[in-house]
């Protein structure tokens, strides 16, 4: 069997066992069976994740190429012959297809060691968790000796054959905030004896959509979302407390910060009008993931031939690559994914899937860069 058949293979063996961010054992067991299996020595790290190193014939760089682990809490609903095996979770983000892609690089790279230095294989559970695995793999040596880092996701926006790629921000700053207010509850009949939190939560909600459209500049791109509210317990009594959760999307630090600062006042001085109090919680989750130029410029060239490479805009999603990018050069693409026939799903939705024939491009784009 060839490695452009095992990939679809991989896949499908890891689809049927996602597993939740630091859980996953049985994912790590699948993956450790087969390294060892090649002869390769993988280390534990990171909690549920591993490592494992591959020699090639000369000397060179070390090349780290990752792969992240996690599902997410879905009960899947795609109707594959080999779908989810675990009740409630789901790999419906392609982590699936990013595991199966490093390993069948791994049986190319055994088989054929015609390669400068060495590769580093980083499977990395908690991607989708914040504060993530990537810290964790780093605190505990993922990246000491490696000279560059690469990572792809596969991209359900992007149809098979065309890569997402360029220098600067491809992914956002993902910050997270929790705004709970106090007034005074009451009965329903009576409002003037109270100050009702549900109507200030949604007071603010109103509010805190002037921030994007009026104190971010309209060149600096940025996302406030409220996700949810949560106040009161029955239907004719007003709520003395209310709870707002979030989320912020930037690029720049400077809004990022700027951001966090107006959430901060527009919720305190919206209290402060109905003669309640606000408490912000804001917490700064993973940073923005920015492609250095010169690697990029070598990724791309290297691609050429395999598929189309663009210059995608941003996501506003949010990826933990970004931190092993802060430490060492590399990059991060988009590998179209889009399946050819039938509906398209958002990723994270239970019905996402991916065409896999986008598996082998995978596996050579990844080859093409430990080459350059």
């Amino acid at each position: 069997m060839t490695w452009k058949e095992q990939v679809v293979l991989y896949r499908r063996d890891l689809h049927r066992i996602p597993e939740l961010a630091f859980q996953e054992l049985k994912t790590r067991d699948y993956l450790w069976q087969h390294l060892t299996h090649l002869g390769l020595r993988p280390q534990k790290m990171g909690g549920t994740g591993l490592i494992a190193d591959i020699a090639g014939d000369r000397p060179g760089p070390c090349v780290a190429i990752r792969a992240d682990m996690d599902g997410l809490p879905l009960a899947e609903e795609t109707g594959l012959p080999f779908s989810s095996e675990h009740e409630g979770a789901m790999h419906a983000c392609g982590h699936d297809g990013h595991m199966a892609i490093v390993l069948a690089l791994a049986d190319r790279l055994v088989e054929d060691r015609r390669f400068p230095g060495t590769v580093r294989l980083l499977f990395q559970p908690a991607e989708e968790r914040p504060p993530g695995g990537a810290k964790q793999m780093i605190a505990e040596g993922a990246l000491e000796g490696v000279d560059a880092v690469y990572g792809l996701h596969l991209w359900a926006e992007f149809p098979v054959g065309v890569a997402g790629l360029k220098e600067g921000p491809m992914m956002a700053n993902a910050d997270q905030f929790v705004i709970r207010i106090r007034g005074q509850g009451g009965h329903g009949s009576q409002p003037e004896a109270t100050k009702d939190a549900v109507l200030i939560a949604a007071q603010t909600v109103v509010n805190l959509q002037t921030i994007v459209s009026r104190r971010v500049r309209p060149f600096d791109a940025a996302v406030v979302t409220c996700g949810t509210i949560h106040g009161g317990h029955i239907f004719n009594i007003i709520a003395e407390t209310a709870e707002i959760t979030g989320t912020v999307r930037t690029f720049s630090p400077a809004v990022q910060q700027l951001i966090e600062r107006e959430i901060e006042r527009i919720a305190q001085r919206t209290a402060a009008l109905y003669d309640a109090t606000a408490e912000v919680e804001y917490q700064t989750g993973y940073p923005a993931v920015v492609n250095p130029e010169r690697e990029v410029a070598v990724w791309t060239e290297r691609l050429r031939g395999l598929v189309d490479v663009i210059r995608p805009e941003p996501s506003m999603g949010g990826e933990d690559f970004a931190y092993y990018l802060q430490q060492r050069p590399g990059a991060f693409l988009f590998l179209g994914a889009k399946p050819s026939e039938g509906a398209t799903f958002p990723h994270h939705s239970p019905h996402f899937v991916i065409d896999e024939r986008a598996l082998p491009l995978g596996v050579e784009a990844f080859y093409r860069i430990i080459h350059a």
